[in-house]
């Protein structure tokens, strides 16, 4: 049942939940946000009948809760969960592009590296290490948005998503200087 309308509503919750990802302090909100995120865009490409989309972030949704787990317990998972979600994307995509939908482009290189990334970042325990790593498959996002022509909104979910990441790192990073560090420049 497509419908435009309940796809772009949950695509915005999920966008409001990205962006508010990047200003926790803690990275299991982090992932709490993300997760959510993922949860709406799920619903969101449900109603615009896009399977493949669902089917990676229904990964990433596994993904995402796997890490929120181990983080919740103060554990850093182990380095085969990487590995474990970067093959079930590859794998994902290979079947529904290659298999069903016959519809592979050399450009998807750029999302596939994106998604793979992601699933090594997101294991990552130092939020400000998530912060900065993140911007590199966010860019990607964003150009394989922009070299696919893809729906607009996608693209600048992912333009919301790296200006927010940009803002946290100012924010959190550059001009919250440690005091410690501020009171020895005096």
């Amino acid at each position: 049942m497509e419908n435009r309308v309940l796809a772009l509503i949950a695509g915005f919750i999920a966008m409001a939940f990205v962006i508010a990802s990047y200003f926790v302090k803690k990275k299991a909100y982090y992932l709490l946000f993300q997760l959510l995120c993922i949860a709406f865009l799920i619903v969101s490409y449900f109603f615009t009948l896009q399977f493949f989309a669902m089917i990676g972030l229904a990964v990433g949704l596994f993904r995402t809760v796997t890490f929120f787990v181990y983080e919740n317990k103060g554990k850093m998972a182990p380095i085969l969960w990487p590995f474990v979600f970067s093959a079930l994307t590859l794998a994902s995509y290979f079947a529904v592009n290659y298999g069903i939908l016959q519809t592979a482009q050399p450009l998807d290189a750029l999302c596939l590296i994106a998604l793979i990334m992601y699933a090594f970042i997101f294991r990552i325990r130092n939020l400000k290490i998530v912060r900065f790593a993140m911007l590199i498959p966010t860019v990607l996002s964003i150009l394989f948005n922009v070299l696919t022509n893809a729906v607009l909104f996608a693209t600048l979910t992912y333009v919301f998503e790296l200006s927010a990441n940009v803002v946290s790192i100012f924010k959190y990073h550059v001009f919250n200087k440690p005091k410690k560090m501020a009171a020895s420049m005096h």
